[in-house]
């Protein structure tokens, strides 16, 4: 269970970032005169889906890794993952082109929460690597 604990930490650290970093992008829109309801709604969207993206990614490297203990089988859990990421990548996509089809937001918006994750990740690495925590 502590593993999941760990997870989880992660992920509202992610989250935390993301929601900054999201929050500077609307400010940013604002400054520009472009803010609307369809960036608001592709921020938060895109945001959402970023965090919610890790949290799958992070669940499904634990279960793999605890199902590696039991199983000796390193080619299945390996396709195991693979296709996990294979269905969220899927699952992102087809929400993400229902959504700019359908006008009901900023494709620009929902898009670049999606590169904050990124950034948030490096940001977690490097404040980690900092207090010498070589824990992964």
């Amino acid at each position: 269970m502590r593993k999941y604990r760990d997870v989880l930490g992660q992920v509202l650290r992610l989250a935390a970032i993301v929601a900054v970093c999201v929050a500077v992008m609307f400010g940013v829109y604002a400054a520009l005169g472009r803010f609307t309801e369809k960036v608001l709604i592709g921020g938060l969207v895109g945001g959402a889906i970023a965090v919610a993206h890790f949290l799958v990614l992070s669940i499904t490297i634990a279960r793999a890794l605890d199902r590696a203990a039991e199983d000796s089988d390193p080619a299945r859990l390996q396709l195991s993952i693979q296709a996990s990421t294979g269905i969220r990548l899927l699952f992102i996509a087809v929400v993400l082109i229902l959504l700019f089809r359908g006008g009901i937001c900023d494709p620009v918006a929902a898009l670049i929460p999606l590169l904050f994750a990124q950034f948030a990740l490096k940001c977690i690495d490097l404040f980690r690597a900092g207090k010498g925590d070589d824990k992964p």
